[in-house]
């Protein structure tokens, strides 16, 4: 198997477990075929974003504060649509439409890395990258698209960038990392232990906080009642 079969399937791994294991719970608050296409749209957002990126110094933390505030922008135009716009579901689309973008933005990182050899350093260091992106900007989608459901648009939309934007500190220190330096460096594989563990936090909290306030009650009772 090729390099870059491997690196697509360790990329969209996170992708899809994030997308079974999260959305998948919740099963019945949204439509399907919605939230796939949210998935594909937003594959097909981060395929340019990712290639557009690598022509900017994303290692200066200004820069990449600008790309992030980029990424979360097309997210809150696309959720402030109608379709979306003070409706529940916003929430999950906006995760199914983040998780889509940081799923080919991670593979055209690795495409352009020019990795010439499989290893278990090469695996754990794209998973890692994965499971940082997938994480933050599925988190990201669903907190603006809470803002869009509940008709407070901008107040989300920030709490998104901050979120993101701390997480994109702990990236351009990735990326800024001196070129002499082995990219499987302790130092590295420290830094997105970090920023695992942060994105972490955040799923947790918009699994536990946000999504649950983002189901309404006459739903809930419904849907117990049905299980019952």
């Amino acid at each position: 198997m090729s390099v870059i079969n491997v690196m697509a399937l360790i990329g969209f791994g996170p992708a899809i477990v994030l997308l079974y294991f999260v959305l998948g719970k919740f099963e019945g608050y949204f439509k399907d075929n919605k939230a796939l296409f949210m998935v594909t749209f937003g594959m097909a957002i981060g395929l340019f974003i990712g290639i557009f990126s690598l022509y900017l110094p994303i290692y200066d933390f200004l820069w990449a504060l600008a790309l992030i505030f980029l990424i979360e922008l097309i997210k809150f135009v696309i959720l402030l649509r109608k379709p979306f716009r003070l409706k529940h579901d916003a929430t999950f689309y906006g995760m199914a439409l983040g998780i889509g973008m940081a799923s080919t933005m991670v593979f055209i990182y690795g495409y352009f890395a020019e990795l010439t050899e499989i290893n278990a350093r090469v695996v754990a260091m794209v998973l890692l990258l994965s499971y940082n992106y997938n994480l933050i900007h599925g988190s990201t989608g669903a907190i603006i698209g809470y803002g869009s459901y509940k008709g407070e648009f901008w107040s989300y939309f920030f709490k998104a960038f901050i979120i993101s934007g701390g997480h994109g500190f702990l990236m351009t220190m990735v990326w800024s990392t001196p070129s002499d330096v082995d990219i499987y460096d302790v130092r590295i594989f420290s830094l997105l232990i970090m920023g695992a563990v942060y994105a972490t936090v955040l799923l947790l909290y918009v699994y536990n906080d946000i999504i649950p306030k983002t189901i309404p009650r006459g739903m809930k009772d419904a849907r117990k009642a049905f299980e019952e």
